[in-house]
């Protein structure tokens, strides 16, 4: 054992027995941190949702982005869907223009554009009085320019139906303190609607808002009361798991709760550390909790059957905690320190919440380590009612769970270890296999609630509309509005036109040259006449030039393509403006579509480079806490390598995607996988070095006293958090049978395949000649 060894060791047998000699000073200061942490988080913590969560705040992306909302004060659309069998009779028409002017009349919007803008720019900015007037003004008003006939075909996508297109950029409803705050989307959906229900509308025309914004306001309704009714059945199935479990240990039934306090406490710690760190709750950070409870549950479980050991061996109380924190305590410590190290593979995610995953992750784990080993013993003396075993006749329970894994563990797994080794070799092969053929979901539409009546009236907008989505070109230059300028915006409106993804367009440059006959004025005295004759009305109305004097919008309507043609589509955006925009100092091109495309090349750039880095990483902290690169590779391999091949392989069988959440599926195994493994190489170390038992028998001593709080704590979050799986939320029903699988499969291998490795590979050398395994089992 080397002297860095036995320091670790004294100082947390000496941690643990000053905690439990004086317990005043530990609870002081724990509960000093829940007042300090709760507060935090119940003044700062809110829940957070939509695309921009998921790209960097320093990014191009976010950049641009911010910079379309904050110029031009726009960048979300809202599609109201007004459906009549007299769509162009005059009283449709004109119930049309009310709705329009309803919507331009609130303050949050910034253009509205519909069939009666159409209608009236064809006459002379009135309505006609008859159904031929209204079709002949609009056919005046199309054949002006193509650009206008674009609009026209999205403005009337199909016979008896017509959508009024209205957009807005950022409205400010922030209000810190609140869990759920007011969404700009649902501010401006309610006002939409109201104006709606204010309008005089004729008997037979029927009106839908829908829309993006619309619908991630409805999936952003269910996430809280979701959140709470999957959390409170997670804790009641916990509770329930851990006291089954552990009953038949404790003296009083209550007590199997005390390790469930200190995994709790570490939450509210986690909570509170989001607020100092400006982290809010979304669909990601929620994913926190199965690691965080968890792991913490498997550190106080360990440290509670140890106690609960070495009381039924007739050793006193503070003994007993001192020797628990001194033997487990270690592992703890150094399961927790690969954990940690592990998560912080995830900072390299180019996904925000992704890495604020990791780190919050690690808070939880660090503190649920420290209360382990600090609040747990403290309390597991305070509450010993003075009993050395259940029964209370002097001779410790024979567990029947300890007899049943440790006769599992020598006749079959460590009894044929090449067997066992043979099978999990073949079977983590094919799941080295599936890795690469797991895909990513292709929309962040995915990653939400499916069975909304928002999403079913977005989908009909999908499928009518054939520009539901808005692609928005900014144009940056010292001469935007010149004759120049405007002719090669003019040729790149073309050239994407002819693309028949793109429906239509609308711009500066449509509205002057529909004032000029389809064409560009030659000089720039009839160029600003024109510009000035654009009023704020109408279907190609302007902003004024002095407002953005050196910027040109290009708001482009386009089909809801998906998957890799939307990248294709952004880099013909791209590669026509750097061909025909020559005067242009920057093009910047972005909307929905972009940061959607964007969200999912980020899911799975990093996933690669995380699984190897988490790794590596682990691996190198086991090499340096056990001084031994064979211990470090062999539980590296054993545990969590193989489990987190497994998974992948589980992933591929049950077409679970990539998503946000699930890509943290290595930083997870890596967690609770050497967890176990740690926990069980540390007990038959001690078998072999502190009791002289043969390998095959320390191996299985290790996994059968190991066997009720690993099983304990990988039950109690197997049952607790698979109720994920049955979540509205795709990504968080995913990541729920990720975590189910991960946490099965690393206790699969903790207590199968490390078993087998542990009596093959020579990790701790000793004088005498043991005989083999198989020898033994003959």
């Amino acid at each position: 054992m080397s002297d860095i060894g036995t320091r670790v060791r004294d100082g947390l047998e000496s941690l643990g027995r000053r905690s439990a000699s004086d317990p005043r000073p530990v609870v002081a200061v724990v509960v000093l941190l829940i007042l300090v942490s709760g507060g935090v988080a119940a003044t700062s913590l809110q829940m957070s949702m939509g695309m921009t969560l998921y790209i960097d705040d320093d990014s191009q992306t976010a950049e641009e982005w911010a910079s379309l909302k904050e110029d031009f004060e726009t960048g979300n659309n809202v599609f109201v869907v007004v459906e009549s069998d007299r769509l162009y009779d005059p009283e449709t028409i004109r119930a049309i223009d009310r709705l329009d002017r309803r919507y331009t009349a609130l303050d949050e919007t910034n253009r509205v554009t519909s069939l009666a803008d159409l209608v009236r720019a064809g006459n002379g900015g009135e309505i006609p009085a008859t159904e031929g007037g209204v079709r002949r003004a609009l056919g005046r008003a199309t054949t002006r320019n193509p650009e206008m006939a674009g609009l026209r075909s999205q403005v009337v996508p199909e016979a008896g139906t017509t959508i009024i297109l209205a957009d807005y950029g950022a409205v400010d409803t922030f209000d810190r303190g609140r869990l759920l705050p007011e969404r700009g989307s649902d501010i401006v959906y309610r006002q939409v609607q109201q104006e709606t229900a204010l309008a005089a509308l004729p008997p037979g025309l029927s009106v839908t808002v829908t829309g993006q914004p619309v619908f991630e306001n409805a999936a952003f309704g269910l996430m809280l009361p979701e959140m709470i009714t999957l959390f409170a059945g997670a804790f009641a199935l916990i509770f329930g798991v851990v006291y089954l479990v552990m009953r038949s240990k404790v003296e009083r039934w209550w007590h199997v709760f005390l390790p469930l306090g200190t995994a709790m406490t570490a939450l509210i710690y986690m909570m509170g550390a989001m607020g100092v760190l400006g982290y809010d709750f979304n669909a990601i950070m929620l994913g926190v909790m199965p690691i965080a409870l968890g792991l913490g549950i498997d550190y106080g479980l360990q440290i509670q059957t140890r106690y609960l050991e070495e009381r039924a061996s007739d050793r006193s109380p503070v003994d007993a905690a001192g020797l628990a924190t001194r033997t487990t305590g270690r592992a703890l410590l150094i399961a927790m320190g690969t954990t940690v190290v592990g998560l912080g593979s995830l900072l390299v995610s180019e996904v925000p919440p992704v890495q604020q995953f990791g780190v919050t992750s690690a808070v939880s784990v660090f503190a649920s380590m420290v209360l382990s080993v600090t609040l747990l013993p403290a309390l597991l003396v305070r509450f010993d009612a003075g009993a050395s075993d259940v029964a209370g006749d002097g001779t410790p329970d024979q567990d029947r769970l300890e007899v049943l894994t440790g006769l599992l563990t020598r006749r079959v797994t460590a009894g044929r270890p090449l067997v066992t080794l043979l099978i999990a070799f073949l079977l983590v092969s094919g799941g080295a296999y599936a890795y690469p053929q797991v895909e990513p979901r292709q929309q962040m539409m995915d990653f939400w609630p499916q069975n909304l009546d928002a999403k079913e009236d977005l989908e009909r907008l999908e499928n009518t509309v054939e520009g539901s989505k808005v692609i928005y070109v900014v144009v940056e230059t010292d001469q935007a509005y010149t004759p120049e300028t405007f002719r090669e915006v003019a040729t790149y409106q073309r050239l994407m036109l002819e693309n028949p993804n793109v429906n239509a367009v609308m711009s500066p440059v449509t509205a002057v040259r529909t004032r000029n006959e389809g064409s560009v004025p030659e000089t720039q005295y009839r160029l600003d006449a024109s510009l000035r004759a654009a009023s704020d009305e109408g279907p190609t109305a302007i902003r004024d030039p002095s407002d953005t004097p050196s910027k040109l919008l290009l708001t482009f309507y386009v089909d809801d393509v998906e998957g890799e043609p939307v990248r294709t589509l952004i880099d013909e955006f791209e590669g026509n403006a750097d061909y025909t925009l020559t005067t242009a100092d920057q093009v910047q091109v972005t909307g929905k579509p972009v940061l959607n495309r964007n969200v999912i090349e980020n899911v799975t750039a990093g996933l690669t480079p995380m699984t190897l880095l988490s790794f590596a990483l682990g691996f190198a902290f086991l090499a340096v806490a056990f001084r031994s690169v064979r211990i470090s590779a062999t539980l590296i391999a054993a545990v969590a390598g193989s489990a987190a091949l497994l998974v992948t392989g589980a992933m591929y069988l049950l077409d679970v995607p990539w998503n946000p959440l699930t890509i943290t599926m290595s930083s997870l195994t890596l967690g609770i996988g050497i967890d176990y493994g740690v926990h069980v190489f540390e007990r038959f170390e001690y078998e072999m070095a502190e009791r002289g038992e043969s390998r095959l028998d320390a191996a299985t001593t290790a996994v059968a006293k190991l066997s009720r709080p690993v099983i304990g704590s990988s039950f109690t979050t197997i049952f607790g958090f698979g109720v994920l799986t049955v979540s509205q939320f795709p990504v968080l029903a995913n990541f729920g049978v990720t975590t189910v699988f991960a946490i099965a499969l690393s206790l699969v291998a903790a207590f199968g395949i490390l078993p087998a490795a542990l009596v093959t590979v020579r990790l701790i050398e000793r004088d005498e000649t043991e005989p083999t395994a198989e020898a033994v089992v003959s």
